[in-house]
């Protein structure tokens, strides 16, 4: 089993081999060593490898013993390696050893022979010392010709060290399985014989909080939940991040998908945190009228009586949600308090902490299991006065909202930057607590435009290293997981290695997705990708995007295999969605040529939905929609109808969204389309209901779609001569064949 040059291209200090995107590349040769091995790994290896199958029967036993993952990793191990080999190996649990190394909750082991083995105290020893003085979530593999044994410090380490033995094995985990990947969401290699080399490999994180938030939750749902979970532990992230209730609105809420994401998490040994914006979800105005008297938005801070209203509804829901371990104490989303509470306080910071190091306090007397997180963000930036110090054990998520993605954020020469980096230097000087970032390398406000700005986040990561900062996390959506696909698997990757070759990595990336002759095309849409787009006009953006979207139809001639084609497809759907985006904004400011780009903006966003390239979020739809038809952020229908929408088997819309209609005039041309969400395949029976005075023929019609493959039906739409004017909807109802009902759409008829 050989590297490529590119595989392994740092080395720590320490020695300790840091994990590159290609470890095992070059697939399965199960005489050959890694290249790149250290001295002692090669003297591990003088026994020869460790037979797994061979003449399509098993040659070894999947063993493991301990809590948190350890059960979950090895069944793990030996479901891979049966897919590998077509072989399925004997698994067994086996007694607890007399003396685990400390830290050591669990283990896994292939043994040879299928009759039992055990994993002796000698080789539980040699594990201990490689260990010793690692964090959580460090792990090692130490096998030779009879044993490998995979174990690590904490409940997930485990698991770590599985998915580590799989890469050298040439399993790679690009993504989480949505249906847009159909299938190609990672690749496992095949082989009837598996042997693998010795080893000794011994690696630890250099953060301790890797975090994933579902944020808004536009496209998170139950059914999406457990691939992302999976996706997580194996890139080694550790936490996720589900809002409590995103803006109170009750539509990205925690308790909806608490029971799938608590198993989820629990299996692999992940964290739950959950939170975020808003004391008034625990505290609502409306209910509580009278911790309000300074008018909002925060709570009365400084009323006693209120705070503890506050955090006693904060630990109550802690205390009958044992899963939770992180509580994001978070003040709303807003971009100053009020008056009254800055002049008590003087300044966000100081009153934010009145409110957390309260909750600290109390939590760790009630609830000692659970950390307390609050934002350094908007008005919070900076962090508060010596007499309103954070408590140390606080964890401070620093957040930089309106920075520039032209450089990384501690250059001197991105003028936009340079507050954030002294903030969070300001931060680090007086906060000895843990201090991580939260990112928006994939933002809303882009609208899923290719946004790839992989030197600034490196960039970034070293930068936030040199300060000894305790983790990074960033947000995402299924919707558009594609479009981000590479930036989430950097992130994740510099979360557990900051010294990571972010070069080689994507190096590492595009041959192992697209192949060798696909590189330089691919290389060139990344570059091209690269660019802020809150900092450069349409015009810039359109160029890079139409010269981005001819690299991908070049690479789509480079490439064999269904995987790296299904990849190239949705990128280039996504270019084409960017280039109608581009055509908003550089259409003239009203008149038809605005009106038409809006359309096709729209339909290109609903047809490729569910694709996992684009998502219909608030700013989306305002673009679309134009000034005139904007709806307020947080509109709760609108957000209700889009995570609907994700949760359903299929979905329909109506294309154009406005008709204008002449009273007695000629026909509209309405196209009724339905779409696959779970690429399953659908037949769609579709109703339109018009208002009085509007004709919509045919008024039914059945549909079918499979996978990327809509369908639509052309409907002519016209309004009587003594139809009301006004602007009124046209219902569109969507069920499938069995009688389960879809979301339905709406269509403006403006008739005149």
């Amino acid at each position: 089993m050989n590297d490529s040059p590119h595989n392994d291209p740092t080395t720590a200090p320490d020695g300790v081999r840091r994990r590159g995107f290609l470890v095992g590349a070059a697939g399965l040769a199960g005489a050959a060593l890694l290249a790149g091995t250290t001295a002692t790994e090669a003297a591990a290896a003088a026994g020869g490898p460790l037979r797994v199958t061979s003449g399509g029967r098993a040659r070894a036993s999947v063993l493991w013993w301990g809590g948190g993952s350890a059960g979950f990793a090895a069944a793990e191990l030996r479901d891979y390696l049966r897919a590998i080999t077509g072989v399925r190996l004997p698994l067994r649990a086996v007694p607890a050893p007399a003396a685990a190394p400390e830290g050591v909750t669990g283990l896994v082991a292939l043994h040879t022979g299928t009759g039992g083995g055990r994993i002796t105290a000698g080789r539980l020893a040699d594990a201990g010392r490689e260990l010793a003085g690692a964090p959580e979530d460090s792990f090692t593999l130490l096998g030779d010709n009879t044993c490998l044994l995979l174990t690590g410090h904490g409940d997930r380490a485990p698991l770590y060290a599985v998915y580590a033995l799989l890469e050298r094995a040439g399993v790679r985990f690009f993504a989480p399985a949505y249906p847009a990947y159909e299938g190609h969401h990672e690749h496992v290699p095949a082989t009837r014989d598996l042997a693998l080399p010795a080893v000794r490999h011994t690696d630890r994180p250099a953060t301790g909080l890797r975090r994933q938030y579902a944020e808004e939750g536009f496209s998170h749902t139950a059914a999406s939940l457990p691939p992302l979970l999976d996706w997580m532990a194996k890139n080694r992230l550790n936490t996720f991040v589900h809002p409590t209730d995103y803006l109170g609105l009750g539509v990205t809420a925690y308790d909806k998908v608490r029971g799938v994401l608590a198993r989820e998490a629990g299996k692999r040994g992940l964290r739950i945190e959950t939170g975020g914006h808003g004391y008034d979800s625990f505290l609502p105005k409306a209910a509580y009228p009278q911790f309000y008297e300074s008018g909002g938005p925060v709570f009365d801070i400084y009323n006693p009586e209120a705070l503890d209203a506050y955090v006693g509804k904060v630990v109550a829901f802690l205390r009958e949600r044992p899963e939770i371990t992180v509580f994001d104490c978070w003040p709303p989303d807003v971009g100053a308090f009020q008056k009254p509470v800055l002049d008590r306080y003087g300044t966000a910071s100081n009153a934010e902490s009145v409110v957390v190091n309260e909750l600290a306090r109390v939590l760790r007397q009630e609830l000692p299991g659970v950390r307390v997180e609050r934002i350094a963000y908007a008005s919070t930036v900076r962090p508060p006065d010596a007499d309103h110090a954070s408590d140390p054990e606080v964890i401070v998520d620093f957040a930089a909202y309106s920075r520039n993605y032209d450089g990384h954020i501690g250059d001197p020469a991105v003028k936009a930057n340079v507050p954030f980096a002294d903030a969070l230097r300001a931060w680090r000087t007086t906060h000895s607590g843990p201090l991580a970032m939260y990112e928006y390398y994939r933002r809303y406000r882009w609208r899923s435009l290719p946004v790839h700005p992989l030197a600034t986040i490196a960039g970034d990561v070293a930068f936030e290293a040199g300060l000894g900062l305790d983790g990074i996390g960033m947000y995402s959506e299924p919707g558009d997981w594609i479009t981000y696909e590479h930036v989430q698997s950097l992130v994740a990757a510099l979360a557990w290695d900051g010294s990571l070759d972010a070069e080689a990595f994507l190096d590492g990336y595009l041959h192992a997705r697209f192949g060798d002759r696909a590189v330089p095309a691919m290389r060139r849409y990344y570059d091209l990708t690269r660019l802020d787009p809150d900092t450069h006009a349409a015009a810039a953006l359109s160029t890079a995007y139409g010269q981005a979207r001819a690299a991908l139809r070049e690479a789509a001639g480079q490439v064999t295999g269904a995987a790296p084609r299904t990849v190239l497809d949705r990128l280039t759907r996504n270019a084409d969605i960017a280039l109608a985006d581009m055509r908003i904004g550089l259409a003239p400011a009203a008149g038809a040529e605005l009106d038409a780009a809006r359309r096709e903006y729209r339909a290109l966003v609903h047809r490729n939905r569910f694709n996992g390239v684009c998502l219909p979020n608030m700013q989306a739809w305002w673009r679309w929609n134009g000034p005139q038809g904007q709806t307020p952020y947080d509109d709760a229908k609108i957000r209700q109808d889009v995570v609907d929408t994700y949760a359903s088997p299929a979905a329909g819309f109506g294309d154009p969204g406005t008709l204008v209609l002449e009273r007695g005039g000629d026909a509209i041309r309405l196209d009724v389309e339905a779409q696959d969400v779970d690429f399953t395949g659908h037949t769609v029976h579709w109703t339109a209901t018009a208002p009085e005075g509007v004709r919509v023929e045919p008024s039914h019609g059945t549909l079918k779609v499979r996978g990327t493959r809509g369908d639509a039906q052309r409907v002519a739409v016209s309004a009587a001569p003594d139809a009301a004017a006004g602007t009124r909807p046209i219902t569109l109802d969507f069920r499938l064949a069995d009688g389960t009902r879809l979301v339905a759409s709406q269509v403006v008829a403006d008739i005149r």
